[in-house]
């Protein structure tokens, strides 16, 4: 593997679950983020080579090859979490990022609506968290029998929010294929997204519309129907096998892919780049048209032996009088 030199890895402590995150030293980047990953857990997934450690090294290379940072795995209504964690840790000696999420078919509209819910890795230090939270969306069926199956639970939106708001662990949630069939523009009427429009939980925990057509029709009247809120638009190959992972194509084949400005590879910086979305999100992968100082290394005087990196955007040095501000900006003048 080919080091970043933009990147730094944190020290794992001793625990067992430890795995180091990828920051980057110089400030935030634009990394491409697939919100809509299937494993061979999820039964619509076709893998057949059963060679071990093969799945895990050809599933991060896949990713790799799509150029994808950071991955949401979302199967349907169930969650592998050891299979999560092997695949993270491979995927973390590639420099990707994994987060744990599920695909969720919520009980409304006429077919359901499939819904993405992506967990922050404190749901994974509580026992078996995620896994208690679908007993209870499934809580009418034998677990055994909902195992590879998307049966999808008869409790509403706003209950399943308002269940894992009551965790206090963080979530979010995106819509998945929302022009589609069990897609939320398509399941629900004008009526319905005005009254979602009007619900804070709801506003407050979606951050995220997934697969809105190029040239859509329909974007105007659901933004109007909102009330005008209207969340960030993302994207996510949802793959029924290996070498579907990373393969985003609106209904019209045109490519559609997501990046986010991040400086670090952690639910947390998806978050916030999902909530500050005009300025951290983006469909294309925005290129610098000029040169730029990226480091100063010092030889000599009180600095020296110092190297300071500097972001492409804009860089704040922040200090007491006296500690050598103005002389930074000096040498770089």
């Amino acid at each position: 593997m080919v080091e970043n030199p933009n990147a730094v890895t944190a020290e794992p402590d001793d625990s067992e679950e430890a795995m180091p995150v990828i920051e980057f030293k110089d400030g935030a980047q634009w990394v491409r983020a697939d919100f809509h990953l299937h494993t061979r857990a999820d039964s619509e997934f076709q893998w057949s080579n059963a060679a071990g450690n093969d799945y895990e090294n050809q599933y991060v290379a896949a990713l790799k090859q799509a150029d994808i940072r950071i991955g949401c795995i979302t199967n349907h209504d169930k969650f592998a979490e050891e299979e999560f964690k092997c695949l993270r840790r491979k995927a973390r000696q590639a420099e990707i990022e994994l987060l744990p999420g599920v695909e969720l078919t919520v009980g409304e509209g006429a077919g359901g609506i499939h819904t993405l819910i992506i967990f922050s890795d404190e749901w994974l230090q509580a026992r078996d968290s995620i896994g208690g939270f679908l007993m209870w969306a499934h809580a009418e069926a034998d677990p055994a029998k909902f195992a590879n199956a998307h049966r999808g639970t008869p409790k509403n939106l706003l209950e399943i929010l308002s269940y894992l708001e009551k965790t206090e662990r963080d979530f979010f949630v995106v819509f998945a294929h929302v022009e589609d069939e069990k897609g939320l523009w398509r399941e629900l009427g004008g009526g319905r997204l005005m009254d979602f429009g009007k619900n804070e939980v709801f506003r407050r925990c979606t951050l995220g519309f997934q697969k809105v057509k190029e040239n859509s029709t329909n974007k105007n009247n659901v933004k109007r129907w909102l009330n005008s809120w209207y969340p960030a638009e993302v994207e996510g190959s949802d793959p029924k096998a290996i070498q579907d992972i990373g393969q985003c194509k609106t209904a019209e084949q045109h490519e559609a892919k997501c990046y986010l400005k991040v400086g670090t590879l952690t639910f947390e910086a998806v978050k916030f780049a999902l909530q500050n979305y005009p300025t951290r999100v983006s469909c294309e992968k925005p290129k610098h048209q000029s040169a730029w100082i990226s480091q100063v290394v010092f030889n000599g005087g009180i600095f020296d032996g110092q190297t300071i990196n500097f972001a492409s955007e804009l860089n704040t040095l922040i200090g007491i009088r006296g500690s050598g501000k103005s002389a930074v900006l000096e040498a770089v003048r």
